[in-house]
């Protein structure tokens, strides 16, 4: 098994048996790059604390959605793999630190094939930087996106931020199929690549934070209760 995968961390959490109303839901594998340390969100001009608390939000609301089969962190941080393997997501150390954020996505995906037989299955990658997110949210996104795939829409879907500019959310029906391109103008990028645009009305999967004026247009949303908690903190 490659090196990375040595601190994998603990079995992924026990899903709630399926019920008449969602064993028909497929069962997806999440990717969450997450940078962590004193250098994350440097544009948002906050503590690292804050930082850490929108991931860790964004992380219970994916571990929580019965749509989510497994969840793969990567990160090069080591206080943020603890944090992520007491929540009981999976974690893979970044092979190159300091690469950027594709080359932490390329890290995750050789991860997941690597972990055979369950790689073959529907793979998406969601940036952490989302603490309005909810498990219905995902859910009807993943919903939306098999639906997408299975029409023969795109290689790939990818969900714009709310700016309409980023991308959040990039999903394919297997891992191979996935040609990530996060960074400046991701969106249309990953639609030159193949990727269909899902203009999905979920504005809490869809506001990231990386400025003062995204994190209160998430306040207002409804933030998880650790970012809630930092930022109280940090304006006591």
């Amino acid at each position: 098994m490659p090196s990375r995968l040595r601190d994998a961390g603990p079995p992924r959490r026990a899903r709630p048996r399926r019920t008449r109303q969602n064993r028909r839901v497929t069962s997806w594998t999440l990717v969450l790059p997450i940078k962590g340390g004193t250098l994350a969100k440097s544009r948002l001009g906050a503590r690292p604390d804050v930082a850490a608390a929108i991931a860790l939000d964004c992380l219970d609301a994916v571990l929580a959605c019965p749509s989510v089969d497994r969840c793969l962190v990567v990160t090069a941080d080591r206080p943020t793999r603890a944090a992520a393997r007491a929540v009981g997501a999976r974690v893979v150390t970044e092979s190159s630190p300091g690469a950027g954020l594709v080359a932490a996505v390329a890290d995750g995906l050789s991860a997941v094939r690597a972990c055979a037989p369950w790689s073959a299955g529907p793979t998406g990658v969601l940036l952490a930087d989302l603490p309005a997110l909810r498990p219905g949210d995902l859910v009807t996104a993943l919903t939306a996106v098999h639906a997408a795939l299975a029409a023969g829409r795109g290689a790939m879907c990818a969900v714009p931020d709310a700016d309409g500019a980023g991308t959040v959310l990039l999903a394919a029906a297997t891992p191979d199929a996935l040609d990530p391109a996060f960074g400046s103008d991701s969106l249309a990028e990953h639609v030159r690549r193949g990727a269909v645009r899902l203009d999905l009305d979920l504005p809490r999967l869809r506001r990231d934070v990386d400025t003062p004026g995204d994190l209160d247009a998430a306040l207002a949303l409804g933030v998880g209760p650790r970012t809630a908690s930092a930022v109280r903190d940090r304006t006591a």
